[in-house]
């Protein structure tokens, strides 16, 4: 259930909207002028700007060609391709951000532009580290990975610039951000662009929160975090959770990892004047400073700056989508449902998660709210010791965990989820469908400061119910008869 603005932006959308920089103008005529450049050369320059990138990846994916029988995923292989005359003359159609955007939106877009490549290089770095097959692919995901932002820039939508502003707060989640300046989520805008642009699969799944849970989407989410942190001068109390993360994903020892992270920043930084950008700041925490190292910490408590108000026209929509029955796919249900539960009724973090009952796991299908948390993207539970969720699966039923019932059964929720979630109130409920339990629906408000209150609850449980039966009619009709 995207929302009417968001879908109209996707289906006017060009890609030829983007521009390029006017230094990639001047640093590509340079590197092509050299017959004896290399193919890496050529590249780091087209990854230096976002807008070209796209323009020669969708180009050489346009082109049927003999010796590639499958999609390109990496800038080298597409330049390779399209030969460097061809290269030339895409960058020279491509209009110039210097005359398309304001003073302020071209400031935003350098920064923006610039972002992406850290997050391409510490991408790289780290898929290299990794051994992956492929890690110009996992770059490539990472340079377009904010693809949504850097778009509506261009657009000129001027809530995209009260997006930006509310950012400059560090105790500001970007997905918050979103909820109340854009009322749409970036990274659905992103995908929606990347599906319509027909960008490589790497490209759109690292784009969903749910594939959080593969390592090579989750190298991409994570470069984007930390790439965002670092633009931010490390203020965010989020970084440590994904340091902590990235630091299991690639069983590296903290002095390793931050020492990577140094020298990728180096080499950023003797790019960075290239986008009118000051040198990024170091890691700012030496290991073991203070007995502490930066992947012990945990977040600071931090007061929430504001809570997500509900909205009465988002619940109505999607109360009346769920009882309308004519959702033609099941994701599209749950996704109304869930979309239903985090802007009608401001819950922060929406998850439902599948039952597998071979395995006994909750695993999440679907996440609104939690774009920029590839940690808690992970969501997984394994039910084979008893607890709250694993009773909570026998028979249809929910739980509102809240200052009231908290001592009681604090001691009955599993670390895991404990440690996933770092709140002491929300509510689930078990789902069935056709006698059997079938997955969990969670929401909670994040912080403590926006209190799940007993109205929140109903709604909750109210539009849940309507999704079950929602779901029961589907599945009926997909039934042999």
């Amino acid at each position: 259930m995207g929302s009417v603005w968001l879908d109209g932006l996707i289906a006017t959308a060009r890609l030829d909207e983007l521009p390029v920089q006017a230094r990639t103008r001047g640093e590509l005529a340079q590197v092509l002028a050299d017959a004896g450049a290399p193919l890496g050369r050529i590249a780091l320059v087209v990854m230096s700007d976002p807008g070209l990138a796209l323009r020669v990846l969708q180009r050489a994916n346009a082109v049927e060609h003999r010796h590639f029988s499958r999609e390109i995923v990496g800038l080298e292989d597409a330049i390779h391709m399209l030969g460097t005359r061809a290269l030339a003359e895409l960058e020279r159609q491509a209009p110039l951000a210097e005359e398309v955007l304001d003073v302020q939106r071209l400031a935003h877009y350098r920064t923006g532009c610039g972002r992406a490549l850290l997050a391409a290089r510490l991408a790289l770095d780290w898929a290299e580290l990794a051994r992956d097959r492929v890690p110009a692919e996992i770059a490539l995901a990472a340079l377009l990975n904010d693809l949504g932002e850097l778009y509506l820039l261009v657009r000129g939508d001027a809530r995209i610039s009260r997006y930006l502003e509310m950012m400059a707060h560090p105790d500001v989640r970007p997905h918050e951000a979103e909820y109340v300046t854009l009322s749409a989520s970036l990274e659905e805008l992103g995908y929606g662009l990347a599906c319509a642009w027909n960008l490589p699969e790497m490209v759109r799944e690292s784009m969903r929160a749910r594939n959080a849970r593969h390592p090579r989407p989750l190298y991409v989410m994570l470069s984007t975090q930390i790439a965002r942190h670092a633009f931010a001068g490390w203020r965010h109390p989020g970084q440590w959770d994904d340091f902590a993360l990235l630091s299991e994903l690639l069983e590296c020892e903290p002095a390793t990892l931050f020492d990577r992270l140094d020298r990728v920043l180096e080499r950023f930084n003797a790019r960075a004047r290239l986008y009118g950008l000051k040198p990024l700041e170091r890691w700012p925490h030496a290991i073991g400073d203070a007995g502490l190292t930066p992947l012990g910490r945990r977040d600071r408590p931090c007061a929430a700056p504001f809570c997500l108000a509900p909205r009465a026209d988002e619940l109505e929509r999607a109360d009346a989508a769920l009882r309308a029955g004519r959702i033609e796919d099941r994701e599209t249900l749950v996704l109304d449902w869930l979309h239903g539960l985090h802007r009608g009724l401001g819950l922060n973090r929406v998850v439902y998660a599948a039952f597998d009952p071979g395995r006994r796991t909750l695993t999440a299908e679907q996440l609104v709210g939690t774009d920029f948390e590839p940690g808690f993207n992970r969501f997984s539970l394994s039910l084979d010791r008893d607890g709250l969720f694993a009773r909570l699966m026998l028979a249809p039923g929910s739980l509102w965990l809240n200052a009231a019932n908290w001592p009681r059964l604090r001691d009955q929720i599993p670390m895991d989820v404990k440690t996933l979630t770092r709140v002491e109130s929300f509510v689930a409920r078990s789902v069935w469908v056709g006698g059997r339990p079938v997955g969990l629906v969670y929401a909670d408000r994040r912080s403590a400061d926006c209190v799940l209150d007993a109205r929140a609850c109903r709604g909750f449980l109210r539009l849940s119910t309507l999704a079950e039966q929602a779901l029961e009619r589907f599945d009926r009709g997909r039934r042999p008869v």
